[in-house]
């Protein structure tokens, strides 16, 4: 270590020639004054009690190594020459003088005391100007010296001094209390004459644990030797004893103090001679000890370094107690955390484990809990933990403790006997505890606290609390830990609560929605299951079928034996019909003897059946009543199919309540006990048995529509239309359908087979190969008999079945059901086309075409009887047509009752039309006679009417939407007379009218590069706007509207 030095080199005033000569001359004579000096000096020493206790420190060997270095000094002071490095000296004697505590008040003192040896020693010289010359320049020789020791010894104190300002600014700067014990020890091993330091507590046993350490070689002493609070050899040492009396203690000779013998061997290697210990305050108690270590004998023992050691104990006591204090900040922030998320916790919690379980995870991660468990006592009174979380909480259930434990106490057990909460704040230094300190060693448990649960007014369990840290629970936070018990109480009180009133709501729930009486569901949970029904049909796509039951003969019975035997009957057939229905089938009671049923998951009419078949089989196996008796009563039923039937909840329940009426109207007569619903049900009674009647003794006279081929102009086929005859006149199916049951239906569509196959083979020996095609009813699709009837018929037919064509009407889910493909597969592998008929009535047939496997769709004809008032249906027609395309589809377009409709269909590419433009529907004979004059409707798809001029407008509109720039690639875009709607308007003079400006107008948009999409959507706005009214103009289309009006050839 090297003494600090100014930055300019000091020097002593340089002697000249003569001074040095004056100076060798008398030296020998001199020279014994530096001697008795020397003598002299340290015999002063040793008569103050401050130096004679640094001499008596000093070994022999320093003490005479210390007097010749200032033997040497002395006599230095007398020889000429050398004046740098004898100043360079002085400042590092004055250094060193500071380090072993010399004061600067001694030092001055021993100058004198060398001045007064050389005077007397100058008496020895002869009187003149060399005695005179020669005092002169001692004394300022003398006094330089003096001034250089000074200013090295103050250069020392100031480094010291400068160290702890440093100190002192730590405080005050925004460094956390953890980091200031590293940063003191680090400034302190700055300060020359200090070599290690360490801080750190005892722990339960006794032994210091280490928390800092500094300097060279302290890691490695610290980790050979043992350092103990207590009284025993490794705790008799300046550290032990500084920590048991509260003071600091040091020893200022390690050669030679007993105490330190335990170390001393360690302490030789690290060259240390003195050490100090000092204890760190906090609240008035010892929490650490600082302890340092010095080359230099008695180093912590002079007057200077005893305030050093008082004004290090203060400041970091301050700094512990900072650290204390934001440990016990975070500590209040941490149960505070864990306050607000008991909170969260009471308030979310579903379920008694799930806030004991929550609570004890957030306790252990918002905390300085290292485990937190919820345990109770079984009715023997052992306890067994709930809930736990953090270190050692699977272990918990394998330690046996009992409320009344008296060998193995703990506090769990205080707590529940005494309803309070208890803590301990050194778990491990309780004697009367040893049983349990395995436990808490291994999962590093120091201090534990028990708080009781209450439920209901009684302690129901204790919530317990461990941590690592000795002394963790003070009064805020056995309060805080009280207070959690209690809100884990409260919020169990709460799930009780919650838990009676759910119990009484799904009580109350039940009788809402349950019929007491049977314990059947009633009229509120059925209307809640059939949407979930319905929706379930349409998934899985199977039938859903709702059922109204009636029990008949039930008010004799009540009569007769008395309303307890009505009501025992009632519950024994609601048994008995929960047992009939499968898993999946729903059955209600609506009030008195009326029952409801849902029945899910039909693929046909004969799983309906079968169901049904149990049902009855219930209904009709004798009752026993309470006093013995037997009685016998019937039922009748009424169902309505979904999708087949659609509608909401009501409208169903409606429908099936009306085939309820009418199977039970039927009751003399009925073949069974139910029936499904038509639209004939409610009607007129006697006017559907009519129907039926006609029906059956031959009164149907099928009627047939031709089907035109456009482009070729040939009929290529016929539609059988149903009417009957009653012997006076033609009735129309709108009369009679909506009156046939499903037996009705089924009679129909299989003589409608029979008459229709039977024409087709008439006119095809007449000449006339035509296809034929017939209805078939979604009902009668899916009935038993459809497949069997439909072989059957075409077996004993010659034609052949590809020019047999079944039309299934679009109605509502139906197709999309498992069975109706089903069914419409087996029907095409047999040969038999299948059409699509009335598409576009419901939205969802157009999406479910791609599903179909169909051989031809046939548009709703609504949307063509339209086309004259509102041309822009055109568009939707095109749209179909190009879906038709895609799925290889035959395409039939009905409804052409006009010879625009025709020519606007014929420019749009539609193959196939059907309607009055071409021919009414007419009679078998009739038929032939039709054929045999028809000459053939062709077209070339050149618009020959305004509507078919739109028509190819929107053709062309339609693929510059598509592909507007594969289109823009045209040459003269903006030229309106290039294009077919275009040339019709030039030919007729309308390129003036409204619709020809139009039409200019849309052009004009869609050549412009800057068009706008806005722009361009409102001239086709403009163009149809303008075709209606030209259209809804009689004059207007009297002139244009008609094939060949205008002046155009035919």
């Amino acid at each position: 270590m090297t003494s600090p030095t100014p930055e300019a080199k000091p020097a002593f005033s340089a002697t000249d020639e003569s001074t040095a000569r004056l100076l060798s001359r008398h030296a020998p004579v001199l020279a014994v004054a530096a001697d008795r000096f020397v003598d002299l000096f340290y015999a002063q020493l040793g008569k103050r009690p401050e130096t004679a206790a640094i001499l008596q420190r000093l070994t022999p060997e320093r003490y005479a190594s210390l007097k010749a270095a200032q033997r040497a000094h002395a006599l230095r002071l007398l020889m000429p020459g050398g004046e740098q490095a004898l100043a360079e000296e002085a400042l590092r004697v004055g250094h060193r003088h500071a380090l072993v505590g010399v004061q600067a008040d001694w030092l001055a003192a021993s100058f004198g005391l060398y001045a007064d040896c050389l005077l007397a020693q100058l008496q020895d010289i002869e009187p003149g100007e060399d005695r005179h010359a020669l005092q002169t320049l001692l004394m300022r020789r003398l006094s330089q010296d003096l001034a250089f020791q000074l200013q090295g010894s103050e250069a020392a104190v100031g480094r010291e001094r400068e160290v702890m300002e440093r100190v002192d600014l730590l405080l005050l700067s925004d460094q956390s209390p953890e980091a200031l014990p590293p940063a003191i020890l680090k400034l302190l091993l700055e300060m020359e004459g200090i070599s290690g330091a360490w801080i750190g507590h005892p722990d339960r046993s006794g032994r210091f644990v280490i928390d800092e350490v500094a300097g060279a070689g302290m890691a490695d002493f610290l980790s050979q030797v043992g350092i103990r609070s207590d009284d025993s050899p490794l705790g008799r040492g300046p550290s032990g004893r500084a920590w048991r009396s509260g003071v600091t203690v040091t020893s200022d000779d390690w050669g030679h103090d007993e105490a330190v013998a335990p170390w001393r061997e360690q302490g030789q290697a690290q060259n240390w001679r003195s050490s100090a210990a000092i204890p760190i305050h906090s609240g008035g108690e010892p929490v650490a000890l600082l302890t340092l270590y010095s080359a230099i004998a008695g180093f912590f023992a002079y007057p200077n370094r005893q305030l050093l050691v008082r004004h290090l104990a203060t400041i970091l006591g301050v700094s512990t107690a900072q650290k204390h204090n934001q440990r016990r900040l975070a500590r209040l922030q941490s149960l505070y955390r864990a306050f607000l998320a008991e909170g969260d916790i009471l308030i979310k919690a579903r379920s008694e484990m799930d806030m004991l379980r929550k609570t004890c995870q957030r306790l252990v991660d918002n905390s300085f809990f290292n485990t937190a468990y919820v345990t109770r006592p079984d009715a023997a009174g052992w306890f067994h933990p709930l809930a736990a979380a953090g270190v050692g909480s699977t272990r918990l259930s394998s330690v046996r403790l009992h409320v009344d434990s008296t060998d193995l106490p703990s506090i769990l057990s205080q707590t529940w006997a005494e309803n309070r909460l208890h803590y301990h704040n050194d778990y491990l230094s309780d004697p009367a505890r040893t049983g349990l300190h395995p436990l808490f060693r291994a999962n590093g448990w120091a201090s534990m606290a028990t708080a009781p649960i209450h439920r209901d007014g009684k302690v129901w369990a204790i919530l317990g609390v461990t941590s690592p840290e000795a002394g963790l629970f003070d009064q805020d936070t056995l309060v805080a830990i009280a207070r959690i018990g209690k809100l884990l109480g409260h919020g169990l009180d709460e799930l009780d609560l919650k838990d009676r009133m759910e119990k009484e709501r799904e009580v109350q729930g039940w009788l809402a929605r349950h019929d007491p009486l049977t314990g059947l569901p009633n009229r509120i949970a059925l209307l809640n299951r059939i949407p979930e029904a319905m929706a379930r049909a349409l998934r899985q796509e199977k039938l859903m079928a709702i059922c109204m039951l009636d029990l008949d003969d039930f008010k004799p019975v009540n009569d007769t034996y008395g309303h307890a035997a009505g009501d025992a009957l009632l519950q024994i057939f609601g048994q008995r019909l929960q047992a009939a229905v499968r898993q999946t089938d729903f059955a209600a009671r609506l009030g008195g003897d009326e029952f409801a049923l849902v029945l899910e998951n039909l693929h046909s009419m004969n799983d309906l059946g079968r169901v049904l078949d149990r049902v009855q089989q219930a209904l009709e196996t004798p009752f026993p009543l309470p006093d013995g008796h037997e009685v016998e009563i019937g039922g009748s039923l009424g169902v309505t199919l979904y999708p087949i039937d659609e509608g909401d909840p009501e409208h169903l329940l409606r429908h099936a309540d009306q085939a309820l009426y009418t199977v039970k109207t039927e009751k003399g007569r009925r073949s069974r006990f139910w029936t499904c619903f038509h639209s004939s049900e409610g009607s007129d009674g006697e006017q559907a048995r009519s129907y039926d009647h006609l029906l059956a003794n031959g009164g149907l006279r099928p009627y047939y529509q031709p089907v035109l081929d456009l482009r070729s102009g040939r009929i290529i086929g016929v539609e059988a239309l149903a009417r009957l005859w009653d012997g006076a006149q033609i009735i129309p199916p709108a009369a009679f359908l909506p009156h046939l049951d499903l037996a009705g239906q089924e009679s129909l569509s299989s003589q409608m087979l029979q008459q229709a196959i039977t024409a087709a083979e008439a006119w095809e020996k007449a000449g006339f190969p035509l296809e034929v095609a017939i209805n078939l009813p979604p009902e009668v699709l899916i009935s038993d008999h459809c497949l069997t009837t439909l072989q059957g018929i075409i077996s004993a037919s010659s034609l052949p079945p590809q020019r047999l064509t079944l039309e299934i009407l679009e109605s509502g889910e139906f197709l999309s059901l498992a069975i109706a493909k089903e069914r419409i597969a087996r029907i095409r592998a047999l040969g038999v086309r299948v059409a699509l008929d009335d598409v576009g009535s419901a939205y969802a047939s157009l999406l479910r075409l791609k599903e179909l496997a169909v051989d031809e769709i046939k548009l709703d004809q609504g949307f063509v009887r339209e086309i004259p008032r509102h041309p822009g249906d055109l568009l939707f027609v095109l749209n179909v047509r190009a879906l038709a395309q895609d799925l290889r589809t035959r395409y039939v377009v009905e409804g052409a009752e006009t010879l625009e409709t025709l020519d606007a269909l014929a420019v749009l590419g539609v193959e196939h039309v059907q309607g009055y433009a071409i021919a009414p529907p007419m009679p078998e004979k009739a038929v032939l006679a039709w054929l045999q004059q028809y000459r053939g409707i062709a077209h070339d798809q050149a618009p020959r009417t305004l509507l078919g001029a739109y028509a190819a407008h929107l053709t062309f509109d339609s693929l510059y939407r598509m592909a507007p720039a594969m289109m823009e690639q045209l040459p003269n875009l903006d030229n309106p007379y290039r294009c077919r709607m275009g040339r019709y308007l030039d030919h007729h003079g309308l390129h003036a009218s409204p619709v020809g400006v139009a039409y200019q107008f849309y052009h004009a948009a869609i050549g412009r590069k800057d068009r706008l999409a806005p722009e361009l959507e409102n001239a086709r706005l403009r163009l149809r706007m303008a075709m209606e009214d030209a259209l809804h103009c009689a004059d207007f289309a009297a002139r244009y509207g008609r094939p060949g009006s205008g002046g155009q050839d035919q």
